[in-house]
């Protein structure tokens, strides 16, 4: 069965090259992962229109000028499940602590990462563009205290976070963030955009739930405005105040 997962990949300090010739076991495990996984969809099923929660998910977004909601067919949380299922059952260890007590006389900092296996540090990041800065400290503090010699940073690519969420950590702006990461971060970092070979199956269900939502009155972007980067760019800081989620409304 074909892969339904592919990869992008960026280095700081040759990330990559480090995981794959220092540490080919946990490089091949990675990719190994990468290719299990399968694209979690909501079920189409049952409709709210105001309230918590709401069915299907979705926020407001304006695309071309016109304002509705937009529909969020990928379960990020199953996601965010499959990887840990696949790389706990693989033999890394989840919550590794960074770093003990480096400076003397100050309480200890256990910061927990995600995963580790020989030396290598995983972060696995969907949620906001905050907790991509904590994780970069996450890594120079675990290259500090020697708990571990190389980062790897797993997000979803720009084009498939849109359909899960607003705001969050990506590939595109973990990429931009590199000049930065060169003004002091010291642990090598291999950089991973994840997202689907192919998005067919994610434009069905999207079409599923827009028809559920227009057969209940509600008016929403089609999946046919919301699949070209042209008109629907990523977001910057001003849309991401705009793409409030309709729950929080």
């Amino acid at each position: 069965m074909p892969a339904e997962f592919t990869y992008h990949s960026e280095s700081h300090l040759h990330g990559e090259v480090v995981v794959e010739n220092a540490f080919p076991d946990e490089y091949n495990s990675l990719v190994d992962m990468i290719a299990s996984l399968e694209l979690p969809l909501r079920a189409v099923e049952g409709f709210t229109e105001f309230g918590r929660p709401l069915k299907p998910k979705r926020q407001m977004r304006t695309i071309g000028g016109a304002k509705k909601p937009f529909l969020l067919p990928v379960d990020q949380a199953a996601l965010n499940g499959s990887i840990k299922t696949y790389l706990r059952s693989s033999g890394w260890s989840s919550e590794p602590v960074a770093a003990g007590g480096l400076v003397a006389g100050a309480q200890p900092l256990r910061l927990k990462g995600d995963f580790a296996r020989s030396r290598v540090f995983v972060e696995v990041e969907f949620g906001n563009s905050a907790s991509f800065y904590r994780d970069l400290f996450k890594f120079q503090i675990a290259s500090r205290a020697r708990t571990g010699d190389v980062g790897v940073l797993i997000a979803a690519t720009d084009r498939l976070a849109r359909y899960f969420d607003s705001g969050v950590t990506t590939f595109e702006t973990a990429t931009r963030a590199m000049p930065y990461m060169a003004l002091g971060l010291q642990m090598p970092v291999w950089i991973i955009g994840i997202e689907p070979v192919s998005y067919g199956r994610l434009g069905e269900r999207y079409t599923e739930l827009w028809d559920l939502c227009s057969d209940n009155g509600l008016d929403c972007h089609a999946f046919d405005a919301t699949v070209h980067p042209a008109e629907m760019a990523p977001l910057d800081q001003a849309d991401e105040e705009e793409a409030v989620s309709v729950e929080d409304e």
